[in-house]
């Protein structure tokens, strides 16, 4: 009897050893590496490293750029279609203009060489040719004014000079072709005659 209380004994002590090795194994801390803690690893975990930071913002500043250079061009391009749609309508418009100018002068030669002015032809050819003026000055032509206006090279072209009393020297005494233009553009320059000056003037200068 006494030998079995004592094997007994025996097996309470092993059985006790073992709870408490295995308590012992079950509250153990996990290994954790030297300097660091478990909240500086869900730190380090959550916050992108410094480098990637700055490394997005140079990219987020180099598109930004970008789009803002792209629409500068695309406006720049814009402008620059628009002003040559604008030649090119005007280049078009001075072409059919100085094709029409020969018919304007015929009407006005057929004008100023008529017989009858009250004859139904001539108000006929009169009102085309008005009519014709009316358009054309619609799209820019306008007339240069030559007779009794002073003589500019830029705008008139000098067939002959003469003596003339009522004209100072160097204004336009009688214009033998009508000059056009378009805005700045000068289609046709005046073809006139110049005052040389009075007849005592000339001879005095002589």
């Amino acid at each position: 009897m006494a030998k079995t209380q004592q094997e007994e004994t025996e097996l309470e002590r092993r059985l006790k050893a073992e709870v408490a090795e295995e308590e012992a194994e079950a509250v153990e801390p996990e290994a954790i590496p030297d300097g660091e803690t478990p909240a500086e690893d869900e730190a380090n975990a959550e916050a992108p490293p410094v480098d990637r930071a700055a490394e997005l913002e140079g990219e987020v500043a180099a598109l930004t750029d970008q789009l803002l250079r792209g629409r500068a061009e695309f406006d720049n391009y814009r402008k620059r279609v628009a002003r040559d749609n604008e030649r090119v309508r005007k280049m078009a418009a001075q072409g059919v203009m100085t094709d029409l100018l020969p018919i304007v002068d015929n009407l006005d030669l057929a004008l100023q060489h008529k017989d009858d002015a009250t004859g139904g032809l001539w108000e006929g050819v009169e009102m085309v040719s008005r009519q014709l003026t009316e358009i054309m000055a619609t799209w820019g032509l306008e007339p240069i004014v030559a007779e009794g206006a002073p003589f500019d090279p830029n705008v008139h072209e000098a067939v002959a000079q003469v003596p003339s009393e009522e004209l100072s020297e160097g204004q336009v005494v009688q214009e033998f072709q009508r000059g056009y233009r378009m805005g700045d553009q000068v289609l046709r320059p005046s073809k006139v005659t110049v005052s040389s000056g009075s007849v005592n003037e000339s001879a005095a200068d002589e």
